[in-house]
């Protein structure tokens, strides 16, 4: 997986803050079903907000676990939300 610099790191989080969440992920984490969800929203927008449930611990389990499973790069965060960028494959 290609890293990203912190200047694009950056910019990707400005853009970020604009976004709402659009995946919620409960108490029951990371499903099937909320993965393909979240795959869509990467596939279409390449940056996406993602809201949290949980202690700190708890919540930086799943954002190492959703970085792994979509190929993802946590960009930033604030409190309970992480945004995710994918850099597209040539």
């Amino acid at each position: 997986m290609t890293t990203l610099s912190s200047k694009e790191k950056a910019a990707l989080r400005n853009e970020a803050q604009k976004l709402k969440p659009a995946i919620h992920v409960g108490k029951r984490g990371l499903t099937p079903a909320l993965l393909l969800e979240l795959e869509k929203a990467l596939s279409s927008d390449r940056l996406v907000k993602v809201a949290y449930k949980g202690t700190r611990e708890e919540i930086g389990v799943l954002v190492e676990e959703t970085s792994n499973k979509t190929a993802a790069i946590c960009v930033g965060g604030v409190g309970k939300r992480r945004s995710f960028y994918r850099i597209e494959e040539a």
